[in-house]
């Protein structure tokens, strides 16, 4: 090999790499894969930014090497790629369709005695995919071509061979249109970097996807949300989503609300609202640099929505109640929603009917309201109380006799009477830390039914339930009350004190402490979970369970990240940062991957502890409360 080529190019300005050596390669009449492999410089190596196969080409391409990194993406392992200063995921720079401008490539071929695949330079900022207009020439990006295996989408040269007579003769032009300011704030910030804007405080992929989420979400008054926008039309959504958020926190919030407003009722709950807007940044988009945006849509949510015990927030349980409606507590407190509304006005909670908002959305402090909410209260028989917390007469007879749902006033001269705060607040308290089940399917059962299948009482179920015994509880989204209180009735037999009691099956005890099955039967066979034999009831071969003492022991010594989460009241989210930030890793027991499992002994080495201190020996015996509460590393 040369130390430099007799056949060589000058590089567009805002060429990629990859483009620079594809047109090179056709050239010397090769196929870039071809062509790297000749020189010992991989193509691959090209297309993935690496800076000494750049050096390599520049050199023997003699040109600057900082001019062909300037516009190139480098791999940075993984989905990562960093690029003008950013970083982007692969899948907001890397798609498998090519887009560009047809008028830049015209002009290309025009400017040159070249065959036109020779000529023609592909940019670097065509390939971020919010890029979708080019400001020289104010013409959309069009697909190019679309390709799986990256050896053959990114030999450019190949690809324009194939499209030249159409981009030539203007078969791929596109009405013109005026750049609107997202495009303008985009290109900006990939040549000159942030600038003092309130979004140029975040990475920039982050703070467009976030233009790009938000902007989907205001397009649902136009755009059913089944129905996706063409990708010509996407930019819309960029730019309505840019307009808003570049004004900062209080116009995106001010944004939210007004979405809101204009979309159903408040049942409906957030992720029907904002659609994906609340689902990728509640479930998919969890890393470090999302984080402003999550708390942000958490925060307004929290505040500005009358969510209560048994509900969901960003993927994790609302354990309080933050903000009343004039409905949530015209139903805690059992008042018909038109009086309850004439009490707040005159107590100046609220505004009064026809001035402020509907009912739904006529919101005041929870916390801050409660003492005058209690003031309220009013005795109801025990038929009223039945029929407003949804609980059947059978069962509340059988509540009674074990000590729940106590009258606030008998005696032997009236009937008893019951403040339907209390009772609702009872029902509040078996549904924190609830999972929402839209359908229930498998074991879900509600307490009057687990109970009669069990041939238990309710009350030994509730018990349960207070002790935090339970790992599964849900809330049934369709109903209210008592019967929307939901349990795990294989959960409840296998804690039941029953001589009898059948032990968990390895795969049930991975559902109930959140891992996955095959992760669990591999700390079986190792050993770090006990396990004890007993015959499957249904064909009789020896089968591996666990009774209850083996799982004592796994939460001795184990705990999983959401776990920890609940146990610390914080959204796993916000842990799984801090444990990364203070260099904890999940457990890999023999060198495997088992998870979001931690072991109690390093957690409590460096950054909480139970309390009572669990010692070595107790974690051995299986004597530790898997129940008990972190405290500080540094308590005594």
């Amino acid at each position: 090999m040369s130390s430099r080529l007799a056949l060589t190019l000058a590089p567009v300005p805002g060429e990629t790499a990859f483009s620079f050596m594809a047109r090179i390669a056709a050239r010397n009449g090769l196929a870039a894969s071809t062509f790297g492999t000749d020189m010992a410089i991989p193509f691959g190596a090209v297309i993935d930014g690496d800076p000494q196969a750049l050096a390599r080409l520049a050199a023997l391409a003699g040109v600057p090497e900082a001019e062909l990194a300037a516009w190139s993406p480098v791999s940075q392992g993984g989905w990562q790629h960093a690029f003008r200063g950013e970083i982007f995921h692969a899948r907001g720079l890397k798609e498998t369709t090519l887009r560009g401008c047809p008028l830049c490539l015209r002009e290309d071929a025009a400017a040159s005695t070249l065959p036109p695949e020779q000529a023609m330079a592909f940019r670097g900022t065509w390939l971020p995919r919010h890029v979708t207009l080019c400001l020289t020439h104010r013409h959309p990006l069009v697909p190019l071509w679309t390709e799986a295996t990256l050896s053959r989408r990114y030999d450019t040269a190949a690809g324009f061979a194939l499209i030249a007579d159409s981009l030539l003769t203007g078969a791929l032009d596109q009405p013109l249109r005026d750049a609107f300011p997202f495009d303008l704030w985009f290109d900006r910030r990939l040549k000159d970097g942030p600038t003092d804007g309130w979004l140029d405080q975040f990475a920039l992929y982050p703070a467009a996807h976030f233009c790009e989420l938000f902007g989907r979400a205001t397009f649902t008054l136009k755009i059913p949300k089944w129905r996706k926008l063409p990708p010509d039309r996407l930019w819309c959504c960029y730019d309505a989503g840019y307009r808003v958020s570049s004004m900062g926190e209080a116009a995106i919030r001010s944004g939210l609300t007004q979405l809101q407003q204009l979309i159903g009722a408040p049942m409906d709950g957030p992720k029907k609202k904002f659609g994906d807007l609340y689902d990728r940044l509640a479930h998919d988009l969890t890393g470090e640099d999302y984080r402003p945006f999550r708390e942000l849509l958490r925060d307004h949510i929290a505040t500005t929505w009358p969510l209560g015990p048994g509900d969901e927030l960003m993927g994790e349980p609302v354990l309080e109640r933050r903000v009343h409606s004039v409905l949530t507590a015209a139903r805690d407190t059992g008042i018909d929603a038109r009086r309850m509304r004439k009490l707040l006005a005159e107590a100046g909670w609220v505004r009064p009917a026809g001035e402020g908002r509907e009912d739904a959305w006529e919101l005041f402090d929870a916390v801050a309201a409660a003492p005058f909410l209690r003031s309220l209260g009013e005795g109801v028989s025990a038929l009223e109380l039945q029929e407003r917390l949804g609980i059947s007469r059978s069962q509340f007879d059988l509540l009674r006799k074990d000590g729940y749902l106590p009258p606030t006033l008998a005696g032997a001269d009236h009937k008893p009477l019951w403040d339907i705060q209390a009772g609702r607040a009872f029902i509040d308290s078996l549904l924190a830390g609830a999972m929402p089940i839209y359908l229930p399917r498998y074991d879900w059962s509600s307490i009057a039914m687990a109970a009669t299948r069990l041939k238990v009482r309710p009350a030994e179920i509730i018990r349960l339930i207070e002790a935090r015994r339970l790992t599964r509880v849900g809330r049934h989204v369709d109903r209210d009350g008592y019967d929307a209180v939901l349990v795990d009735v294989a959960e409840v037999e296998r804690l039941l004190d029953r001589p009898k009691a059948k032990g968990l099956t390895i795969e049930l005890f991975a559902k109930q402490v959140g891992l996955r099955p095959t992760a669990a039967m591999r700390l079986v066979r190792a050993g770090h979970i006990p396990t004890t034999e007993g015959a499957n009831p249904k064909t009789r071969a020896a089968q591996r369970y666990l009774s209850p003492a083996d799982v004592e022991a796994f939460h001795a010594r184990f705990v999983t990240l959401r776990r920890l989460a609940a146990l610390l009241g914080l959204s796993w989210q916000a842990l799984n940062v801090q444990l990364g930030d203070l260099g904890f890793t999940p457990a890999t027991p023999d060198g495997q991957d088992v998870g979001a499992l931690y072991e109690w002994e390093a957690i409590e080495a460096g950054f909480c502890c139970r309390w009572p201190r669990v010692t070595k020996v107790e974690q051995d015996e299986g004597g530790a409360d898997g129940d008990a509460r972190p405290r500080s590393a540094s308590a005594p």
